[in-house]
Protein backbone atom coordinates (compact mmCIF):
# COMPACT_ATOMS: atom_id res chain seq x y z
CA UNK A 1 0.00 0.00 0.00
CA UNK A 2 2.69 2.28 0.85
CA UNK A 3 4.12 1.79 -2.83
CA UNK A 4 1.02 2.46 -4.62
CA UNK A 5 0.97 5.95 -2.38
CA UNK A 6 4.42 6.70 -3.52
CA UNK A 7 4.01 6.36 -7.29
CA UNK A 8 0.37 8.20 -6.80
CA UNK A 9 2.24 11.35 -4.75
CA UNK A 10 5.39 11.44 -7.77
CA UNK A 11 2.23 11.18 -10.37
CA UNK A 12 0.87 14.20 -8.96
CA UNK A 13 4.04 16.25 -8.79
CA UNK A 14 4.74 15.38 -12.25
CA UNK A 15 1.06 16.24 -13.44
CA UNK A 16 1.50 19.57 -11.11
CA UNK A 17 4.68 20.75 -13.04
CA UNK A 18 3.61 19.97 -16.48
CA UNK A 19 0.69 22.07 -16.36
CA UNK A 20 2.27 25.15 -16.62
CA UNK A 21 4.48 23.92 -19.30
CA UNK A 22 0.69 22.98 -21.16
CA UNK A 23 -1.02 26.18 -20.40
CA UNK A 24 2.26 28.19 -22.32
CA UNK A 25 1.95 25.88 -25.33
CA UNK A 26 -1.80 27.33 -25.70
CA UNK A 27 -1.16 30.98 -24.75
CA UNK A 28 1.32 32.01 -28.05
CA UNK A 29 4.39 30.11 -26.66
CA UNK A 30 5.61 32.00 -24.01
CA UNK A 31 4.25 35.47 -26.08
CA UNK A 32 1.51 36.62 -24.10
CA UNK A 33 1.44 36.97 -20.54
CA UNK A 34 -1.21 36.14 -17.96
CA UNK A 35 -2.60 39.71 -18.03
CA UNK A 36 -3.27 39.25 -21.90
CA UNK A 37 -0.22 41.48 -23.11
CA UNK A 38 2.39 40.58 -25.76
CA UNK A 39 6.03 40.44 -24.90
CA UNK A 40 7.89 41.99 -27.82
CA UNK A 41 11.11 40.40 -27.07
CA UNK A 42 9.39 36.96 -27.73
CA UNK A 43 8.06 37.73 -30.86
CA UNK A 44 10.49 38.35 -32.60
CA UNK A 45 12.09 36.02 -34.75
CA UNK A 46 8.63 34.06 -34.81
CA UNK A 47 7.98 32.68 -38.46
CA UNK A 48 4.61 34.71 -39.91
CA UNK A 49 2.65 32.44 -41.72
CA UNK A 50 -0.91 33.45 -44.49
CA UNK A 51 -4.13 31.34 -44.23
CA UNK A 52 -3.06 29.00 -46.79
CA UNK A 53 0.11 27.65 -43.63
CA UNK A 54 2.72 29.15 -46.15
CA UNK A 55 5.66 31.15 -44.41
CA UNK A 56 5.62 34.49 -45.70
CA UNK A 57 8.28 36.18 -43.25
CA UNK A 58 9.81 36.53 -39.79
CA UNK A 59 9.09 39.07 -37.17
CA UNK A 60 12.72 41.34 -37.54
CA UNK A 61 11.49 44.56 -35.34
CA UNK A 62 8.74 45.73 -33.35
CA UNK A 63 8.65 49.42 -33.90
CA UNK A 64 6.64 51.99 -31.38
CA UNK A 65 6.10 55.66 -32.46
CA UNK A 66 8.03 57.88 -30.11
CA UNK A 67 4.74 60.75 -30.06
CA UNK A 68 2.47 57.42 -29.76
CA UNK A 69 -0.16 55.75 -32.33
CA UNK A 70 0.01 52.14 -33.71
CA UNK A 71 3.16 50.10 -33.67
CA UNK A 72 4.55 48.73 -36.95
CA UNK A 73 6.39 45.25 -37.51
CA UNK A 74 9.26 44.73 -40.06
CA UNK A 75 9.42 41.52 -41.73
CA UNK A 76 11.96 39.75 -43.27
CA UNK A 77 10.75 38.05 -46.39
CA UNK A 78 12.51 36.46 -48.97
CA UNK A 79 16.07 35.54 -48.98
CA UNK A 80 17.55 31.82 -48.58
CA UNK A 81 20.42 31.15 -46.16
CA UNK A 82 21.01 34.60 -45.23
CA UNK A 83 21.11 36.17 -48.10
CA UNK A 84 18.68 38.08 -50.51
CA UNK A 85 16.76 38.90 -47.59
CA UNK A 86 14.32 41.79 -47.77
CA UNK A 87 13.10 44.19 -44.82
CA UNK A 88 9.53 45.45 -45.24
CA UNK A 89 7.33 47.82 -43.20
CA UNK A 90 3.55 46.82 -42.03
CA UNK A 91 1.55 48.14 -38.70
CA UNK A 92 1.44 45.18 -36.45
CA UNK A 93 -2.34 45.11 -36.88
CA UNK A 94 -2.08 43.42 -40.09
CA UNK A 95 -0.11 40.70 -37.97
CA UNK A 96 -2.97 38.45 -35.83
CA UNK A 97 -1.96 36.89 -32.87
CA UNK A 98 -4.76 34.65 -32.39
CA UNK A 99 -2.80 31.12 -31.54
CA UNK A 100 1.02 29.92 -31.90
CA UNK A 101 1.73 31.25 -35.22
CA UNK A 102 1.21 34.87 -36.23
CA UNK A 103 -0.67 34.89 -39.32
CA UNK A 104 -0.98 37.68 -42.28
CA UNK A 105 -5.06 36.18 -43.73
CA UNK A 106 -4.22 37.86 -47.37
CA UNK A 107 0.02 37.80 -47.15
CA UNK A 108 1.91 36.13 -49.70
CA UNK A 109 5.44 36.81 -50.21
CA UNK A 110 4.62 38.12 -53.64
CA UNK A 111 2.98 41.18 -52.29
CA UNK A 112 5.47 42.00 -49.31
CA UNK A 113 8.81 41.42 -51.76
CA UNK A 114 6.76 43.99 -53.52
CA UNK A 115 6.75 46.56 -51.25
CA UNK A 116 9.15 49.29 -50.61
CA UNK A 117 12.17 48.31 -48.62
CA UNK A 118 12.52 48.90 -45.33
CA UNK A 119 15.83 50.74 -43.76
CA UNK A 120 16.65 50.75 -39.70
CA UNK A 121 18.47 54.41 -39.42
CA UNK A 122 19.61 56.01 -36.21
CA UNK A 123 19.15 59.22 -34.89
CA UNK A 124 22.47 60.90 -33.43
CA UNK A 125 20.12 62.83 -31.09
CA UNK A 126 16.37 62.20 -31.08
CA UNK A 127 15.43 64.72 -28.78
Amino acid sequence: MRSFSSIVAVSLMAISLAVPAMAQSETGAGYVTADHQMRSSKMIGMAVYNDHGEKIGVIDEILLPMAGGEPNTVLSVGGFLGGGKKLVEVPLSHVHFTGAKPMMADGDKATLMAMPRYSYTTLANPG
